[in-house]
């Protein structure tokens, strides 16, 4: 993971387990609005729409029941095929292959927002 990549994870982990840092807590509600946004043409991110998505990618629910689920969702955009077509501010692109779908950006706060969310499709 080049070293732009893991200042930004680190300051996402740093930020979510910190008592009232302001990235703590996230916004659920918009996290779910980003994940049907972006995520869902690919993923299943809702329990009420197990049919969105295609059939070769994890679903929010069970990627938010692993245990590394907050890293997972932390680190996303690091993640492959993700590199080629999610973008944060600031952080350099992965790599130069075109993307096959439409790219989008994703703010530090955006990505808690979606680890709020992931929080809410637990069973704890």
């Amino acid at each position: 993971m080049c070293i732009a990549v893991r200042g930004i994870v680190a300051l996402v982990a740093v930020a979510w387990l910190v008592p009232g840092s302001a990235l703590a807590e996230g916004d659920a509600a918009n996290g779910e609005t980003l994940a049907k946004t972006h995520c869902q043409r690919c993923h299943v991110v809702s329990p009420e729409n197990r049919y969105a998505g295609i059939e070769s990618t994890p679903s929010f629910m069970m990627l938010s029941s692993r245990d590394d689920w907050s890293e997972r969702y932390s680190t996303f955009f690091d993640r492959p095929p993700h590199p080629v077509f999610a973008r944060v501010p600031g952080v350099p692109r992965r790599t130069n292959i075109p993307s096959h779908v439409a790219e989008f950006e994703v703010t530090l706060e955006e990505i808690d927002d979606l680890l709020a969310y992931a929080r809410t499709l637990r069973k704890e």
